[in-house]
């Protein structure tokens, strides 16, 4: 008998493991492939096991905008049809969105804030050296020219000037995009507000003001707004104190740890640079006509 249970052991694994729902992450050859060129770069395999173990799922926009777009809340993100030409190109918008999405996950802010676009941007470009991209493989996707600009931004100049234009691409309006977005500067004034709004009703305001905003910039439907503040005035008034301390003291929380992600990000990425020189180096020599006429 116990025989017959070692011998049925394997078979009773390899069932269970075979009535498990396989993750997938896309429906999209292409962006099964960009995932998988993702994967095989040393700094994009983390992500992609992250991203795994923590499921979104990616799909093209059918809207306008070169851009990824966020519905995070949904479990979505979507990329450019453009890209669609290059699987270099579509592992790089990839490798952008899901660093952005790894952050919101570990993090918990509830939206895309430039900081986040600073850091993806070093981390993109982080990516293409590994994977050795050419101006070919730009070359073969359409509307290219923004990721291959940050690029040549990261080898020709240095980080903090890719940073600095990643910053100001997240700042200039593209409604297309939820363009401009807030910094954490500006997420910290807010948030001021509403811990001196307690005694008053400017807190209710504060609360309807942000969330039309992100409506304004089609990151949240009228809806929604309209729904989350007739939720909060509805509220019981010691209830409404005791959600405003709590609100507070999460944000703050949340706004500590982007701060010393960022501090930390920056450090690896210096570091990685220091390492990779040669292939900066390289890159350089490939990319030296980037911006020029051509």
């Amino acid at each position: 008998m116990n025989i017959r249970l070692l011998l049925l052991a394997p078979l009773l694994l390899a069932a269970a493991c075979a009535s498990r729902p396989e993750i997938r992450l896309t429906s999209e050859p292409s962006l099964e492939r960009a995932l998988d060129l993702l994967s095989s770069a040393p700094q994009g395999k983390p992500l992609v096991k992250f991203i795994y173990k923590h499921p979104v799922r990616f799909e093209y926009s059918n809207t306008a905008g070169l851009c990824a777009k966020f519905s995070l809340k949904n479990g979505k993100i979507f990329l450019p049809l453009d890209y669609r030409g290059s699987d270099q190109v579509l592992a790089l918008a990839l490798a952008r969105a899901g660093y952005i999405y790894r952050l919101y996950a570990e993090i918990g802010l509830e939206e895309i804030i430039s900081e986040e676009e600073e850091l993806a941007a070093l981390y993109q470009a982080r990516v293409a050296l590994e994977l050795g991209l050419t101006n070919a493989d730009f070359a073969k996707a359409a509307s290219a020219a923004e990721i291959k600009n940050d690029f040549c931004t990261y080898v020709l100049e240095n980080s903090r000037y890719a940073m600095a234009q990643a910053r100001k691409e997240a700042l200039t309006p593209d409604t297309d995009c939820q363009r401009p977005l807030e910094t954490l500067e500006n997420q910290r004034v807010w948030l001021d507000k509403t811990r001196q709004a307690i005694n008053d009703e400017n807190f209710y305001q504060l609360m309807y003001e942000r969330d039309m905003q992100r409506v304004r910039k089609g990151a949240m439907p009228v809806s929604e707004a309209m729904k989350n503040d007739a939720r909060l005035r509805g509220m019981p008034t010691y209830d409404v104190y005791r959600f405003q301390r709590t609100f507070y003291d999460r944000q703050s929380d949340i706004f500590e740890l982007l701060e010393k992600a960022y501090a930390r990000e920056i450090r690896l990425d210096a570091a990685w640079r220091a390492e990779h020189q040669g292939a900066i180096d390289g890159a350089r020599e490939e990319f030296s006509a980037c911006g020029l006429p051509e």
